[in-house]
């Protein structure tokens, strides 16, 4: 098996237990057991636990950014629709990231810090996704100004803080149609007439 297999395999295994676990709770000998090597194997590749997670973390990241950076171009509702199936994936694909994400912060300072910075760049993205709409008439114009970067705050809050809110209340329904309707929500008070039919449109398609 080549090296790149090899390290994606430890990154897989990782995931996996920590999902399941959670990250305190995990040794590399776990990781090890999962992906099915040694853990000398696994320290040629990863030195420690922390090399681990902060590889996830880039995956994870990464990908976020491959979603924003197609999600800008032109964020209609349909675009809007397809970043949410994307988050819902991700947000279950690493789960243990969006449960125990304090956690994280307060293991890793780099991350926390990195971290911020991705969260700004998320939240100024969904904010021209809002002007965007504005402009083609699909939302109102703003009642005061910074209404609409608020409203991108509290989209990326409650995305974020979603996998949290159904673990904290044990809460075991993960169906992609419970996270979008909360998050579209936060939207409908600012649809025109013209944006209330694009969204009927869309619940049918």
């Amino acid at each position: 098996m080549s090296s790149t297999l090899t390290r994606q395999k430890i990154i897989d295994a990782a995931v996996q237990c920590f999902n399941r676990e959670g990250i305190a709770n995990i040794r590399l000998q776990h990781i090890a057991d999962e992906a099915v090597v040694s853990v000398g194997n696994m320290t040629y590749h990863y030195r420690n636990k922390d090399a681990i997670v902060h590889a996830i973390w880039e995956q994870l990241v990464q990908k976020q950014r491959d979603l924003l950076a197609e999600f800008r171009i032109l964020p209609l509702f349909e675009d809007i629709e397809r970043l949410l199936v994307s988050t819902f994936a991700l947000q279950q694909q690493y789960r243990f990231f969006y449960v125990d994400t304090l956690e994280v912060m307060r293991a890793f300072p780099d991350i926390q810090t990195a971290h911020r910075q991705h969260i700004s760049w998320q939240v100024q993205q969904m904010e021209m996704a809002a002007q965007f709409n504005q402009s083609r008439g699909a939302f109102y114009a703003e009642k005061w100004e910074g209404q609409y970067a608020i409203l991108a705050k509290q989209f990326w809050l409650l995305a974020d803080l979603w996998m949290y809110r159904q673990n904290v209340q044990n809460d075991t329904t993960t169906e992609y149609e419970s996270f979008r309707l909360m998050l579209w929500a936060l939207f409908q008070p600012f649809f025109t007439d013209m944006g209330s039919r694009e969204f009927e449109q869309l619940k049918t398609s």
